[in-house]
């Protein structure tokens, strides 16, 4: 696991980290100091924007691994100034939610490029959560289509390992930041389902405002949950964030505050699909 602290990791040249276990493997695909990773397009493309994108690469061993990378054009050279990139940011997040105990993603492998504290590109490497599913995914098309007593079990399961995770994170002054159901995998094995924090390009360690933090990481929570689940089910998980420091009218307060915050901008009403075949 990479671990790095959340800032510039070079003003001028390349940082380059990988796993001493993985070193070998990665090489051989391209992931290397001395090779020119910035312009590497491997495996399937799952994801990508303007200046980013996500490739999911099969190792000849079997292994998955997942290659984000961000490579800036001269006329952005202000982006990141000085300032931490989103690779960097998402190391720095991981590795801090492994400290917390808070399930996330292995980071196998980073490199950061600058040119006098402009950043150039940069990326971050990590291994598939085996067995797992987006929330995003597995609730409309799954959770949703379950017997009723089987779906209830299975929402108390999720939501008390989630509510717990949440409250210690953010006890940790840790603020994911864009925690929407699509960046929680739920991790399935013989214990049953955890969910997995993912994507955490945002996040920052928060202790001025961390009221703000609290209802921007609810209110991402809440963007499908006001499709697929009821009031109560919504007030009962901020009661159980809450947990037993609450006063009266606590609970209120803060589900009204994550109302007003998701009003700014409401998501669209999630239609629950058909049951899924097999």
């Amino acid at each position: 696991m990479i671990a790095i602290t959340r800032s510039v990791q070079t003003i001028h040249g390349q940082k380059f980290l990988v796993d001493s276990a993985w070193q070998e493997r990665l090489a051989a695909i391209g992931i290397s100091e001395k090779l020119p990773w910035s312009r590497l397009e491997l495996g399937q493309r799952v994801s990508g924007s303007p200046h980013s994108s996500c490739f999911r690469i099969q190792l000849d061993d079997g292994e998955v691994v997942y290659f984000k990378r961000y490579v800036y054009p001269p006329r952005r050279w202000f982006e990141f100034v000085l300032r931490p990139g989103k690779a960097a940011v998402e190391a720095w997040a991981y590795a801090t939610l492994q400290q917390l105990g808070i399930p996330t993603l292995e980071v196998l492998a980073f490199g950061e490029q600058r040119f006098f504290g402009t950043l150039a590109a940069s990326f971050i490497l990590t291994r598939e959560v085996p067995n797992s599913e987006d929330l995003s995914r597995y609730g409309p098309e799954v959770w949703y289509h379950l017997p009723p007593d089987e779906r209830r079990r299975v929402y108390r399961e999720v939501v008390n390992k989630l509510v717990e995770q949440v409250r210690k994170a953010h006890a940790a002054g840790f603020f994911h930041h864009d925690l929407k159901w699509r960046n929680i995998l739920l991790q399935q094995d013989g214990a049953g389902v955890t969910p997995v924090w993912i994507d955490a390009p945002r996040a920052s360690c928060m202790y001025l405002r961390r009221r703000r933090g609290v209802v921007v990481d609810l209110s991402g929570l809440a963007r499908i949950a006001i499709s697929l689940l009821s009031r109560y089910d919504r007030m009962r998980f901020v009661w159980d964030y809450l947990g037993d420091s609450r006063r009266p009218g606590d609970a209120t307060r803060l589900y009204r505050e994550v109302a007003r915050h998701l009003g700014r901008r409401m998501p669209s009403k999630i239609v629950p699909t058909q049951k899924r075949q097999g």
